[in-house]
């Protein structure tokens, strides 16, 4: 075909290369000596496989190959390199692969990474400053493109498990029907049973007195709230994953702190224990056996007890209603130092911290822009706390910042989907570091591969 680009033209030296034929064996050409040979050989490698992952995505973007619409977008991030598409596209359309094709992304991305460390290592000090400084300069680019595709994979993986729990994650924040599977799915098919009390709390306490409103209700608030109690959610989450993962290992090695009810119960079984060991016709107690003190004393408490104790019609006090014992994972949160409560809070990684933000961004636009519109909407001559919320009300009131109108059910369902975002956050952080060790310590502190 004129005009057609051939095998010819893009590797003319192997073209002309002399072919070895064997009985029986397929026509192969002889692999390459030269140095340069091997490397336009590992260019072509390369090139095939970007491309592989171009048709991929071309494929999502297009109708499925049986015929079917083209899926629709997972998240409302879309992914940002090739990598991301191609996984997103096994997602939708062949999750029986995505698996096996995001484990084999990783693997390439962790050889990619460990030959730009030799090749870094192995500079010579004869090359000129100008090749130095542009090598280098490559290297910088192509970790930002590696650190870009293990983000986008992460995310990917991370919609991975919504999907796996039949939960459809929130578009841009829009009014959503609540429904009750979907609850349960992001309370009981994500989190422990010790950390449901606390998942519970954090609801109740970033909802307010909206908490116990209908769920369709609606409230009008500026979207940079709702931004802030989204990323603080997710946050939480995080959080709340690191917490239980040691929690359930104390647990597992019988090293948790007991609680004051715990030792009390304790000692009850080894006195109880003692009593049954007592010969017969002996009492625990010092009263002299016989005297009418000590007969008198089990009436005495018997009367006591039983004076007490409510009729069995009666309902129990409304103070034993309201009053509930401390979680066992509560509990266990409460005894760290200030120290260990300030690591667990952190983010581990960079990109941790860069996919909290892309949530968020994608969900209620750029907090920093909305920070601003706030700031300039409520001044700086804020004398105190119930000044600056009276402005800000003000300001949502008056339409001078962006403002969403959602139901008390959405908002329920986002702080949940927040929440579980950020427990499979931490899950897939935990996987990428431990298995390919791709990712980088977060600069506000805490040690990619040292923590829990």
């Amino acid at each position: 075909m004129p005009g057609a680009v051939t095998m010819h033209a893009i590797l003319p030296t192997a073209a002309t290369r002399p072919v070895a034929l064997t009985r029986g064996a397929p026509f192969r050409a002889r692999p390459p000596h030269d140095a340069s040979q091997k490397a336009l050989a590992r260019r072509l490698h390369t090139m095939r496989n970007e491309r592989a992952g171009k048709v991929v995505c071309a494929a999502a973007a297009d109708d499925s190959p049986d015929g079917n619409p083209a899926p629709k977008a997972l998240a409302p991030s879309p992914p940002t390199t090739s990598l991301g598409e191609m996984a997103s596209y096994y997602l939708s359309v062949q999750p029986h692969l995505f698996q096996e094709t995001v484990d084999r992304q990783f693997s390439l991305l962790q050889e990619a990474k460990e030959k730009d460390q030799a090749s870094e290592s192995g500079e010579g000090t004869s090359s000129t400053s100008t090749d130095l400084v542009l090598s280098r300069r490559m290297a910088e680019v192509q970790r930002a493109e590696r650190g870009r595709a293990v983000e986008d994979l992460m995310y990917v993986c991370i919609l991975g498990k919504f999907r796996d729990l039949g939960v459809d994650m929130l578009p841009r924040i829009e009014e959503v029907q609540e429904s009750s599977d979907t609850l349960r799915a992001l309370t009981e098919g994500v989190h422990s049973r010790e950390a449901l009390d606390m998942v519970k709390e954090h609801v109740l306490g970033v909802l307010g007195p909206a908490s116990m409103a209908y769920a369709a209700t609606k409230i009008k608030m500026s979207a940079l709230q709702a931004a802030q109690v989204y990323a603080a959610s997710v946050l939480f989450g995080y959080f709340l994953r690191r917490v239980d993962t040691r929690f359930q290992l104390a647990k597992s090695l019988d090293m948790l702190p007991e609680s004051q009810e715990e030792a009390v119960a304790r000692l009850e079984r080894l006195f109880s224990a003692a009593d049954d060991g007592l010969p017969e016709g002996a009492t625990p107690h010092p009263e002299v056996p016989g005297s009418d003190a000590a007969a008198a004393k089990p009436a005495e408490e018997s009367e006591a007890a039983s004076s007490d104790r409510p009729p069995a019609d009666q309902p129990p006090p409304t103070s034993a209603l309201v009053k509930k014992t401390k979680g066992a994972l509560r509990r266990y949160v409460e005894s760290f130092d200030q120290q260990t409560m300030l690591d667990m809070a952190k983010l581990v990684t960079q990109e941790g911290g860069a996919l909290v933000e892309r949530q968020t961004k994608a969900l209620f636009g750029d907090p920093k822009a909305l920070q601003r519109q706030m700031q300039e909407a409520v001044g700086k001559d804020i004398a105190s706390l119930d000044d600056l919320m009276e402005r800000v009300q003000k300001a949502v009131a008056d339409g001078k910042v962006e403002t969403l109108t959602l139901t008390v059910g959405t908002q329920r369902r986002a702080v949940l989907e927040a929440v579980a975002y950020g427990v499979f956050l931490r899950d897939v952080e935990s996987w990428v570091d431990g298995e390919y060790a791709l990712l980088s310590p977060h600069r506000g502190g805490g040690s990619a591969g040292l923590s829990l």
